[in-house]
This record gives structure tokens, C-alpha cells and sequence, in this order.
């Protein structure tokens, strides 16, 4: 008997000394008394206040206490709950909402837990253009791109490396853009200008690469060539991915029809596979340019409790919203609404996670189409089929 007090004694002050166990016991009761099952997101935070997990359900105090369930060690989300120190929610009117406050969460704070499933620029690769005196064309993982120091203007996203590698090469060598490492020095002939009394260093340099001697690079890095004609050809490998310029595939297709002429078999098939790369390439980014270039349209989405609110959707992604129980608020979607836009050549890459949400939410959802709007007042008019916002519509 003294025994078993003992033991449970031991117990006690393990969980009241800030043991694990201890700190998820607290972690579980808190969730019990102050969550709800409604849609929302939460946040798990460690000891400094870190964010460790973004998630997001449509009944959140199920999905929450279901984490304390797991086995530990063996489940990650068991271990994750051994370094929360706190856990915070936020109930949303639909889980429309609760998505979309999700992404931006994760695009804030690039939680470790979450994995690429639940960090959507983890899974998908962009084009950006690297700094320095002869920027070049680079692959990235869309998430590197987002932690870069400034926005970057993207073209993408694309779900494989491995076919953007190729195309980029074709694209290269058609404009001679460079595709070495940003550790190989660049010196362009701007700067060798200044040396007009002396050889500048640079030009007695060996190009780093062959692509120069067989006139595919413009070799920026033995200063054979001025900064402007190097951004000059730069901004026409932009035009080309932005579906502006098609001069590098019909300088292949004459290549590869001379080629033929010339009896030339093999060499005919290197250019059509390069052409092909090419060709895959502008399908992928058309279907890009497509979902970024749609018009103006607003969603209205019923939401809990009769909280119903319209979003204002711009080029892929939601630029404003409005309780629908407002006049106010309503109002003053009307007015963003009519307010022009420019039409975008590319994505930004903070805002590529929420482009990729909304085509993959109306895509898995054709029905709510029937809850799409041209403006506020269609919208509104497909939510008083079924709701009470007739006053609003006068």
C-alpha cells in the first residue's frame, strides 16, 4: 500500500514539475474547456513563440484532441505536441475561409511540421531571374523563391524540374544567355571599356564552359558583350515565356527543316526534341497565364451562424471580402470592384500558394459555380435564392 503511494505520488510531481507529459495534459484540457466544433485554423507554437504547425479543419476541437490520441514516439503530430507550448484557433464562418486564412498563415510563417502537402510552394518549381551584372534564368523551388529578400516576379509554377532544365537550356543557347553558377565572376565589356590603357584581366580569362567558343553564350564572363545587349536578349527570354515572342521556335524549325533537306537525320531529331522541349514548355505556361489572366468574378460563400461573405477575386487570387450582414461592407466591395486593374504577365511568388488554392478549391467544387458572380450583385443574387439579402440588392 505505502508502496502504490509512493508511486502515485511520483506521478504527481512528474506532471506538475513541467515534464511532457504535464505540458500535453495542459495542452489537452485547455483544448476540451475553450475549443468548439466549428471551421477554423490553428497554430501550434514552441517555448519562444515559434510557430511550429499551421492546420485548419472544419470541426476544430475534433481535429484537435484527435492529436492527443497518437501514438508517441511514433506519430510526428505526437511528437510535435511534446514541443507546443501553446496552442491558438481561430473560428472561420466556412472552411472556404478557413482554407484561405490556412495559406496565408503557412506563407507567414513556413511552419517545420507542416509538410509539403500542407505547404503547397514546397510541392511546385518557378522560373525566377538570378541579380548580379548578367542575371540568368533559374530554377527554384517556389518556397525558396518566397523566402528570397524581396518579391520576385515568377513565371510558373511547374510541377517537375527535370523538363524546365531542358527548356531553359534550348532557350539559353537560342539567346545566349549564360547558365553558369553565380560563383563563376562576370565581367561584361561596360567595364572593360574602362581599361582602355591596359588588357583588363578579363579578357585574357578561358571561358568557363564551351557554350561561348560554339557561339551559344554570349560570354559575359570574358567580357564579350555590354550590359545592354545582355538584358536586351534577357527581356526577349522573358517575352518568349511570357507567350510574346516565338522567335527561338521558328528559328528551330528552320534549323531543323534545313537539316532534313540536307539529309541530315540526326542531327534533324536533336533539333526537333529541343523544339518539343520547348513547345511542352509553352503548354504548361499557358494553362498558368490562363488561370492568372481570368477576369474579376465574386464568390459568395454561405458561411456558420448565417455569416455569408463575398469575395472579390483578381487574378487568381481573393484581394478583398465582405460580410454580407453588412451594407457597409458590401459597399465597399462594390466600390474595389470597379476599381481597374493591370493585367498581370506573371505571378508573384507570395502570392502563387493562394492562386493554387482557389483553382484547386472551384476545380474540385463545379457546382459552385452557381455561387460565382460577374459583381457583388450577381453574387448576392445567388445567396438570395436561398438566404435573406434582398435589401441588399436595392
Amino acid at each position: 500500500m505505502r508502496g502504490q503511494s509512493r508511486a502515485k505520488l511520483a506521478t504527481q510531481l512528474d506532471l506538475s514539475v513541467g515534464s511532457p507529459d504535464a505540458d500535453v495534459q495542459r495542452l489537452r484540457d485547455h483544448v476540451r474547456e475553450q475549443t468548439r466544433n466549428v471551421p477554423g485554423v490553428y497554430l501550434m507554437r514552441g517555448v519562444h513563440g515559434d510557430v511550429l504547425y499551421v492546420g485548419k479543419s472544419t470541426q476544430v476541437r475534433t481535429r484537435l484532441l484527435s492529436y492527443f490520441r497518437l501514438p508517441w514516439p511514433e506519430h510526428r503530430h505526437a511528437r510535435l505536441l511534446r514541443e507546443t507550448a501553446r496552442i491558438e484557433w481561430e473560428p472561420m464562418p466556412s472552411e472556404f475561409a478557413a482554407l484561405l486564412r490556412e495559406v496565408r498563415l503557412i506563407r507567414a510563417h513556413l511552419p517545420k511540421y507542416n509538410i509539403k502537402a500542407a505547404r503547397p510552394l514546397d510541392k511546385w518549381w518557378v522560373i525566377t531571374v538570378a541579380g548580379g551584372p548578367a542575371p540568368r534564368l533559374r530554377i527554384q523551388r517556389a518556397s525558396a523563391a518566397a523566402r528570397a529578400k524581396q518579391a520576385a516576379q515568377v513565371i510558373g509554377p511547374f510541377a517537375s524540374r527535370r523538363p524546365l532544365v531542358e527548356a531553359l537550356r534550348v532557350l539559353n543557347d537560342a539567346l545566349g544567355l549564360r547558365d553558369c553558377t553565380d560563383r563563376v565572376p562576370m565581367v561584361l565589356h561596360d567595364a572593360v571599356d574602362l581599361f582602355d590603357d591596359m588588357v583588363h584581366p578579363s579578357l585574357e580569362r578561358t571561358p568557363g564552359c564551351h557554350r561561348y567558343e560554339t557561339r551559344r553564350c554570349l560570354g559575359p564572363c570574358v567580357g564579350a558583350t555590354t550590359e545592354y545587349v545582355y538584358r536586351a536578349q534577357l527581356a526577349r527570354a522573358r517575352a518568349v515565356l511570357e507567350g510574346r515572342d516565338d522567335s527561338p521556335h521558328q528559328h528551330l524549325v528552320r534549323e531543323m527543316s534545313a537539316a532534313s533537306a540536307a539529309l541530315s537525320y540526326e542531327r534533324a531529331g536533336w533539333l526537333r526534341d529541343r523544339l518539343t522541349a520547348l513547345q511542352e514548355l509553352d503548354g504548361q505556361l499557358a494553362r498558368v497565364r490562363e488561370a492568372i489572366t481570368k477576369p474579376s468574378f465574386v464568390y459568395a460563400m454561405p458561411g456558420r451562424d448565417g455569416d455569408d461573405r463575398l469575395y472579390l477575386v483578381r487574378h487568381g487570387r481573393v484581394v478583398a471580402e465582405a460580410r454580407c450582414s453588412e451594407p457597409e461592407s458590401v459597399t465597399a466591395l462594390q466600390a474595389m470592384e470597379q476599381r481597374g486593374t493591370q493585367v498581370p504577365t506573371g505571378a508573384l511568388v507570395d502570392q502563387l500558394d493562394e492562386l493554387l488554392m482557389i483553382e484547386s478549391w472551384f476545380r474540385t467544387r463545379p457546382n459552385d459555380a452557381a455561387l460565382k458572380g460577374d459583381t457583388v450583385v450577381g453574387a448576392l443574387e445567388a445567396l438570395v435564392r436561398d438566404r435573406r439579402y434582398a435589401e441588399l440588392l436595392t
